[in-house]
């Protein structure tokens, strides 16, 4: 029933919101507001106030840019303001609209009640008298008798019903014939409210009434003995003054019934100052649409222009039971009058809050007013300053001080600017600075030139030119000065060529070899990596040399060092003559280089480059007035394909280095998969060696060595032997040089030396004067030496002489004898023990050496005794060594005697004592025990 509400206030308008021309409204008044303070304090402070008397200039840029940052802050408070006070009055406006159609809700609802209770009212006395047996006798008559009926309750019953103050109307009778829409009202017992009419009361005055219609007879199936009851009540009396009955909402609100009559509506509304029912029949052109739109049954809130023209906020509510609608309204200004008076209070905040926003922007402009004044003083002050001090550097400082405008147009320079430039300085006044620089190359200076604008200071280097065309490198400390509004720029240059040289100094100092002037090992790791690189990115091969002098140290040693550095020189020159430029030639340090070749077309160039090397080495060294001859070994290992790793293409160079220098070098070796394996061996090897101390797994085994002249067993040698745990017994030879080369031989020496002092001990139960004799290693020499002091301790703790220790040495260590050698080996012989010189005949044994050192006993090497049946020159060899060894008063051991024929040979030379497998193998300290035991004798006859 709510379009039934348009009808009534005679909608014309179309259906927005009232609200949202109210928040329209006030968007509108909200932004006219800002614009107009905002136009006010624009014409104040620029018309009314001058700009000059705030200090400011439009003419200046630094004034510009204060009065733009201030009014956009102005205007952004002002702007922040109006969107905060709208959003305020949008939640409070809503907040008030919404209670303001609830209560009209409320209060449409309760006029119902009011309507609905009255109704009750009105059919429960109706009802109570259609109960009357005089009337339901009589309606079951004919019509003739209904209607005499009827005349009787108009004239004997009226007064009776007349008489109840609540119910002044007039009962009237009927048939249900041609009435089959009130036949629902006898079907379900209820009473209908239905529309208004006039009719005259028994004092023959028309009144406006009420139709009910109250059932009183039944509906029998046959459709027979059915009656309707039809009451008219007077609404003015009782109904209206209840309408009119409204709570406190306004002087505009209203009440209407209205009803649909036929094709007219029907309206009765409420009357404050005289009850009177007014009914409203529209136009006949808005009938037709007003008629359609009560069809529809629409109830609820509605905003429209009513009859009056005005805009009004209504709501509508169905009554039950009836054709009839409720419907409340009032005028929307006097609804939403708070929402107005509160959108003028926040305008009036928000106008106050801008308005002081403009305010301070006015003691703002004149506080800076004030602080430019005083910026001006001091800047001029400053400036003053500036100046003088400038005077000051130009005159005594050491660099070139040089004052340029915003463009780099030279303004002023001190006299150390003619020096470094070679221009007067008058001509240099009036150029562009850029005009003493070498910017032919150097694009990084327009760049410190642009950035130098954003961070008004900056140290940068450049290239100085001076007008007799050389070029040095300057440092320029570059800033931005400001004064009487202009920008000038300030160079402070100095002349950094020394500090370049010395850089540069120190740069190849670190990667570059002092001696050779060849990259060091730092660049050539470098120039591997890039090389890998550029290879793996272009699918090529590079190959890498690791190259060693041959015989470097005895020529070190021999001619000293000096001539050691000339020979390098002189091979580093002649290596880069056998390599391209972009190949590189490094030296690792000692005599140890390597060789670059990147870009291989053919692996054929690398075996052409590698023996280029070899005969370039191979030819004759003057140095200082000798002639030196030396040669290398080389190493050769291939990228990609040997390795992929920098470190382990190292590996791989230096494993073949070593392989060739084992085949006696001069020659080069290409690394190979066996190589790696060896190595991976070896380094197996070395751990189990480290475990094998930890663990014990060594033993000392002892060969008989006897007399010649007697047959009987008079000293030993001590031997080692390593028991593996996985490869069982592994002989010396096998692991001796691993121990030398990981430093292990010195515990290996003392280990060895104090077991065969123990069974030297023990073996002089049985022979007084018995020796044990034990291998000394050329490296327990030179590696820190033996430690004396211990072996002593340990002779001494078993009661022992030390002349019961015989230590063996190699021809080799003669070679490499030094002082060092020299004093241990004599302290040994001073303390008592005696010297052998093992593998007699086959080294460099100079024979002075022999003497000097006081050796003892040579050892032929078996060598020499195995060929002595079939070799007529073994025999010649062994007998005069042993003739010149007695001529020494040096005794002699023939070693590998392992047939008697061979034993009884070198008995006839005259020679002092035999070792081999014919007298007894190596045997532990128990058996050999047990061998002394037994006087154990060789038969010689």
């Amino acid at each position: 029933m709510a379009s039934l509400s348009v009808l009534v206030i005679a909608l014309v308008f179309d259906s927005v919101d009232g609200i949202v021309d109210l928040e329209i409204y006030i968007q509108y008044v909200f932004a006219s507001a800002v614009v107009l303070l905002f136009s006010f304090v624009i014409l104040y402070l620029f018309r009314f106030f001058p700009l000059a008397r705030s200090g400011l200039n439009w003419n200046n840029r630094s004034s510009i840019i204060i009065i733009k940052k201030h009014f956009m802050a102005f205007f952004a408070v002002s702007l922040i303001v109006s969107i905060i006070a709208y959003l305020v009055f949008l939640y409070l406006a809503r907040n008030q609209s919404e209670k303001v159609d609830l209560n009209l809700a409320r209060i449409a609802k309760m006029q119902v009640k009011q309507v609905n209770d009255w109704r009750n009212r009105q059919a429960y006395l109706s009802e109570r008298y259609a109960g009357d047996v005089r009337i339901i006798h009589e309606a079951r008559g004919f019509e003739e008798k209904m209607n005499r009926l009827g005349n009787r309750m108009k004239n004997g019953i009226a007064d009776e019903i007349g008489g109840d103050p609540e119910v002044q109307s007039i009962h009237k009778l009927f048939s249900l014939t041609g009435r089959y829409d009130l036949v629902n009202v006898l079907k379900y017992r209820r009473v209908w409210m239905g529309p208004p009419k006039k009719i005259k009361d028994i004092n023959g005055k028309w009144l406006n009434v009420l139709t009910m219609y109250v059932p009183f007879l039944k509906m029998k199936p046959e459709g027979k003995e059915a009656g309707i009851k039809t009451h008219y009540v007077d609404p003015s009396d009782s109904l209206i003054p209840r309408l009119s009955v409204l709570p406190a909402i306004g002087m505009s609100s209203r009440v209407f019934l209205f009803s649909r009559y036929g094709e007219e509506i029907v309206v009765l509304r409420n009357s404050l100052n005289d009850h009177v029912v007014y009914p409203l029949k529209l136009s006949e052109s808005s009938r037709e649409q007003w008629l359609k739109k009560m069809s529809d049954g629409v109830q609820g809130l509605f905003h429209e222009l009513d009859y009056r023209g005005k805009r009004v906020i209504g709501y509508v509510e169905k009554i039950p039971d009836s054709d009839w609608s409720l419907m409340i309204k009032m005028d929307e200004r006097e609804a939403y009058s708070q929402i107005r008076q509160m959108a003028w209070y926040i305008l009036s905040i928000a106008f106050l809050l801008t308005a002081m926003a403009g305010l301070a922007l006015f003691f703002v402009l004149r506080h800076r007013h004030m602080q430019h004044q005083t910026e001006r003083l001091k800047m001029g002050l400053k400036q003053k300053a500036i100046r003088q001090h400038y005077d000051y550097l130009s005159k005594f400082a050491n660099d070139v001080i040089i004052l340029m405008d915003g463009d780099g147009t030279v303004i002023e320079a001190n006299d150390r600017s003619e020096r470094m430039f070679g221009k007067v300085r008058s001509e240099m006044i009036g150029e562009n600075i850029r005009t003493v620089f070498d910017l032919k190359d150097d694009f990084a200076f327009e760049e410190k030139w642009n950035d130098l604008e954003e961070e008004k200071s900056l140290i940068f280097e450049a290239y100085g030119q001076h007008t007799n065309g050389s070029i040095f490198p300057v440092e320029i400390s570059s800033r931005v000065i400001e004064a009487d509004g202009r920008l000038f720029i300030q160079f402070i240059i100095r002349d950094i060529s020394e500090k370049k040289k010395a850089e540069e100094m120190v740069w190849r100092h670190a990667n570059f070899d002092q001696i050779t002037g060849l990259p060091n090992r730092r660049m050539f790791s470098e120039r591997l990596f890039f090389e890998t690189r550029k290879a793996q990115r272009a699918g090529s091969s590079v190959a890498l040399m690791f190259l060693d002098l041959d015989h470097f140290k005895d020529v070190n040693d021999t001619m000293g060092h000096g001539v050691g550095d000339l020979l390098l020189k002189e091979a580093s020159d002649r290596l880069r003559l056998c390599v391209r430029e972009t190949d590189t030639v490094s030296r690792l340090g000692g005599d140890e280089f390597t060789v670059i070749l990147a870009d291989l077309g053919d692996f054929k160039d690398v075996e052409r480059v590698a023996q280029n090397i070899l005969d370039e080495l191979a030819e004759p060294f003057a140095l200082e007035g000798q002639t030196v001859h030396i040669s290398a070994s080389i190493g050769i290992t291939f990228f990609p394909e040997d390795a992929t790793d920098t470190h382990d293409l190292m590996k791989n160079a230096d494993q073949a280095m070593y392989a060739a220098k084992s085949l006696g070098g001069n020659q080069y070796h290409y690394f190979t998969q066996s190589m790696q394996e060896a190595v991976i061996q070896r380094m197996h090897m070395i751990n189990d060696l480290h475990v094998a101390l930890e663990n014990n797994q060594f033993e000392t085994v002892f060969q008989p060595i006897v007399d010649l002249k007697t047959g009987g067993i008079c000293r030993a040698e001590a031997l080692i032997r390593w028991h593996h745990p996985v490869r069982g017994v592994i002989n010396p030879a096998a692991f001796v040089p691993l121990a030398e080369d990981t430093g292990l031989i010195q515990a290996f020496g003392d280990w060895v030396f104090l077991e065969a002092a123990r069974q030297a001990a023990k073996c002089r139960r049985y022979i007084p004067d018995f020796q044990v004799s034990v291998n000394i290693s050329p490296v327990q020499f030179r590696k820190g030496g033996i430690d004396t002091d211990v072996w002593f301790a340990h002779l001494k703790s078993l009661d022992l002489p030390p002349e019961a220790i015989v230590i063996e040495i190699t021809e080799g260590l003669l070679l490499e004898i030094d002082e060092s050698i020299t004093d241990q080996l004599l302290a040994l012989r001073d303390a008592g023990v005696e010297v052998a010189l093992d593998d007699f005949g086959t080294g460099y044994s100079s024979l002075a050496y022999l003497k000097k050192l006081d050796i003892d006993y040579v050892k032929i090497d078996q060598m020499f005794v195995k060929n002595l049946s079939v070799s007529e020159e073994d025999r010649v060899l062994c007998e005069a060594m042993t003739l010149m060894a007695h001529k020494l008063d040096i005794a002699v051991i023939a070693e590998g005697v392992e047939t008697q024929a061979q034993l009884k040979m070198i008995a006839s030379f005259d020679c002092d004592y035999a070792q081999g497998y014919y007298i007894s193998g190596p045997v532990g300290g128990a058996e050999f025990e047990e061998l002394l035991g037994e006087k154990y004798k060789i038969g010689l006859s």
